[in-house]
C-alpha cells in the first residue's frame, strides 16, 4: 500500500509532462526550448567564500494553436540546484486558453497568482522576495482560472498548499490566492494590483538565513500547517531610465500578525549597465526580519554578470558579496 501511495504521489505532474512531450501537432503546434545556467561566488562575513552551481534549468512549452489563436498550452520546467544536488519538477503544467485570453484555465504546478509574481520573479537574482513569509512559497500544484479584459487582469486559484518540493497522495492543506490587477492606458508605464489569500500552507525553514524569502530554494515542513489570510498590494512604474516595484503584505500568519514590504528599483545607466537597489522586510509578531541590497548588471552580448552586495540586519550572516555569471538559451522551432 505504501508503494502504491509513493507512485501515486507523481503521476499528475508526470501526466502533463508526458503530454508535453508526446502530444502530437493537432493543428498548428510550435516548441519553445530554453535552457539557462547560474554560477556564483559569494563572500559571507568577509571571511568565508565559496563558489558553486547556483542552479541550472531546462523548460520546454509546446503551444497549440488554431485560425483564432494559441488553445492549449503545455510547459515543463526542471531545476537542479547546489551543483547539481537538489533536482526537481519545479512548474509542469497544461493551460486552455479561451477566446481573446478572456479566460484561461490552468492544470498543475504553476506560480500563484499573488503580487509581482505573474510578471516578476527574483529567483535567478541576488536579492530576495518576501513570498516565503507571506505564502509559504510561490509554486503550488492545484488549478487556476485567470484572463485579461481590458486593463484588467486577474487570476484565482485553488491549491494544496505543499509548495513545488512535496506532490502528496491527499488534497493537501488547501490554500486560495487571488489577484486582480489593472493597467491604464497604453503605453503600460504603470501597472497595479490587489492581491488576497487564505487556508494553511507548510511552515518554512529557511537554509540560508531565517527570513522565510525564496521558499522554492528552502527546507519545508510538510506536516506542519499555518494559517494564512493575507493581502497585499503591488505596484510596477516604467518611468524613463527608471524601472521600480514595489509589493506590500498584511494580515496573520500562523494566528500572528504579519506585516512585509518589498521595493526593487533598476537604473539604466547605460544600455548594457543597469544599478540595482531592494530592499525587502518582514514583521511577524514579535520578529523582525530585514534585507538590503545595492548592485549591478551587466549585460555583454553573451552572458549577464551581476554583482552585489547584500545586508541584513537580523540574519546571522549580516554581510554577503556575491557575483553571479548567468546564461539564457532559447529556442523556437
Amino acid at each position: 500500500m505504501k508503494t502504491a501511495k509513493l507512485k501515486y504521489r507523481f503521476i499528475p505532474p508526470l501526466i502533463i509532462l508526458a503530454l508535453l512531450l508526446v502530444t502530437p501537432a493537432v493543428g498548428r503546434a510550435t516548441w519553445n526550448i530554453s535552457v539557462d545556467g547560474d554560477a556564483r561566488y559569494r563572500l559571507t562575513e568577509w571571511e568565508e567564500h565559496d563558489a558553486n552551481i547556483h542552479l541550472v534549468s531546462a523548460s520546454a512549452r509546446k503551444t497549440f494553436s488554431d485560425s483564432r489563436g494559441d488553445r492549449l498550452t503545455l510547459f515543463g520546467l526542471l531545476e537542479a540546484e547546489d551543483n547539481f544536488s537538489d533536482v526537481m519538477l519545479h512548474e509542469v503544467y497544461g493551460q486552455y486558453k479561451g477566446p481573446m485570453g478572456a479566460w484561461n484555465i490552468t492544470a498543475g504546478r504553476f506560480g500563484l497568482p499573488w503580487g509581482l509574481l505573474p510578471g516578476f520573479s527574483a529567483t535567478r537574482l541576488l536579492y530576495d522576495m518576501p513570498h516565503g513569509a507571506v505564502l509559504g512559497m510561490s509554486v503550488d500544484n492545484g488549478v487556476m482560472l485567470s484572463g485579461v479584459t481590458g486593463a484588467f487582469d486577474y487570476g484565482v486559484s485553488i491549491t494544496q498548499g505543499y509548495g513545488p518540493r512535496h506532490t502528496p497522495d491527499e488534497f493537501g492543506h488547501g490554500l486560495g490566492v487571488a489577484r486582480i490587477g489593472f493597467t491604464p492606458g497604453d503605453t503600460e508605464e504603470i501597472s497595479l494590483g490587489m492581491s488576497a489569500a487564505l487556508g494553511k500552507s507548510i511552515r518554512v525553514h529557511a537554509r540560508k538565513n531565517d527570513m522565510g524569502m525564496d521558499a522554492d530554494m528552502n527546507v519545508m515542513d510538510k506536516d506542519t500547517a499555518l494559517h494564512r489570510a493575507v493581502g497585499g498590494l503591488d505596484a510596477t512604474l516604467y518611468l524613463g531610465r527608471w524601472l521600480g516595484r514595489l509589493e506590500l503584505s498584511a494580515g496573520r500568519v500562523d494566528h500572528r500578525s504579519m506585516t512585509a514590504g518589498f521595493a526593487a528599483i533598476d537604473y539604466a545607466l547605460l544600455p548594457r549597465l543597469d544599478l540595482n537597489f531592494a530592499v525587502n522586510h518582514v514583521w511577524h509578531g514579535s520578529k523582525y526580519e530585514d534585507e538590503w541590497f545595492v548592485g549591478v548588471t551587466g549585460k555583454p552580448p553573451w552572458f549577464t554578470i551581476r554583482g552585489g552586495y547584500r545586508y541584513a540586519g537580523h540574519s546571522p550572516s549580516r554581510h554577503e558579496v556575491t557575483l553571479q555569471l548567468y546564461r539564457l538559451f532559447s529556442f523556437n522551432y
